[in-house]
């Protein structure tokens, strides 16, 4: 992945994460998603997938509000 593609995706967890209920696990998913990831498109999809499996909706909640703001920040 880009610099530019990681500085963005780590600018956005910033943004968010006064809103977040467990800030420090969805940075540490982020992490590693964006080390396995080749492209933004590729992180969100591991991101979704990796989301989906959590059982706490809380936690889904969290990581649904990250998306949304990366989402909102990609270029058109």
């Amino acid at each position: 992945m880009q610099e530019a593609e990681s500085k963005l995706v780590r600018d956005s967890f910033s943004s968010v994460m006064p809103y977040l209920a467990y800030p420090q696990e969805l940075r540490s998913l982020i992490e590693r998603t964006l080390g396995e990831s080749e492209s933004v498109e590729a992180f969100i999809e591991g991101l979704k997938q990796s989301i989906s499996e959590k059982v706490d909706t809380t936690r889904k909640t969290d990581g649904q509000i990250f998306l949304n703001e990366l989402r909102r920040r990609l270029p058109k």
